[in-house]
């Protein structure tokens, strides 16, 4: 029981010793070169140092001061994607550097890891420039290789290396690297409840107008007065009015037009009778047998 005890003490001081020496204070150990002073705040407002430190292998691409006025102008947001890009996921010394090189093999960076990188942005490439010097260029098509490397600050096999470079890696896009277009971002004009849009575009009349239009109803103008149109006499027959105009032709539509028995009657009311001719014919009679009498 004694020697498990032992062993379990063994083992707990040895992993505290190994978590010790893994772990990383990248801002302790760029204090020790005050020239990147304005680099190391940089890393501390934008919280990308606690970032680091939880990284057990770690590369940075260190900005002396003077290199850091690269990144006067530059929006917050925009600074810190510029400075993730500086901070490559693995242990690079200059031998690894070469090998990466020689092999177009690409280096992933925190960018990358923040889920704001767009197509290459979130990758540096590696390439000899001048007389066969290192240099860093963002992977984005087009995107120029010319940060060169200036030295080794720290390395600390297989878990920090700082090396300090000319000048940022910057690429397309970065000064809205948070910006993502939206699917149809496009919004429809929406009409007005008031001012209806027709078929056609156009503005239908709103309610105000053509309550303007309309006449008013007074106390002078009764609602309830109508304007009615003389009605035809009985001495006037439908018949024997003639048709005028475009308007009278489509008044007078098959459907409306009189039939057989509406005929017979309406050349009733106009023809007398034989009967009628016959009574007229004996009274005349009689009153001028009876003017003759009189004469006598």
């Amino acid at each position: 029981m004694g020697f498990k005890s032992s062993s379990l003490l063994c083992l707990a001081v040895v992993l505290a010793v190994s978590s010790s020496i893994h772990a990383l204070d990248v801002g302790k150990l760029l204090a020790k070169s005050p020239e990147f002073a304005a680099f190391t705040k940089a890393l501390t407002e934008t919280k990308l140092i606690d970032q680091i430190n939880s990284r057990n292998s770690i590369t940075i691409l260190a900005l002396n001061d003077g290199a850091m006025g690269g990144l006067s102008g530059k929006s917050p947001a925009a600074t810190k994607a510029i400075l993730s890009t500086h901070v490559i996921l693995d242990f690079f010394d200059e031998k690894k550097l070469m090998e990466a090189q020689g092999s177009g093999q690409l280096l992933t960076t925190l960018y990358q890891a923040s889920g704001f990188a767009q197509n290459q942005q979130g990758f540096v490439k590696v390439a000899l420039v001048g007389e066969g010097e290192i240099a860093f260029g963002s992977a984005v098509k087009g995107s120029p290789v010319d940060v060169e490397l200036v030295k080794s600050v720290v390395s600390q096999p297989y878990n920090i290396s700082i090396l300090q470079v000319t000048k940022p890696i910057t690429f397309a896009g970065v000064d809205a690297p948070n910006a993502k277009a939206p699917a149809g971002s496009a919004k429809a004009p929406v009409a007005s409840a008031n001012a209806p849009l027709s078929a056609k575009g156009a503005k239908a009349p709103a309610p105000t107008d053509a309550l303007a239009d309309a006449p008013t109803t007074g106390a002078e103008t009764p609602i309830s007065e109508e304007v009615t149109a003389p009605t035809p006499s009985s001495d006037a027959p439908v018949a024997d009015a003639p048709a005028e105009g475009p308007i009278a032709a489509d008044v007078a539509s098959p459907s409306l037009a009189p039939g057989p028995a509406d005929a017979e009657v309406a050349a009733d009311a106009k023809a007398p009778s034989s009967s009628s001719k016959t009574v007229v014919g004996l009274v005349g009679a009689v009153m001028c047998f009876a003017s003759m009498m009189v004469v006598m």
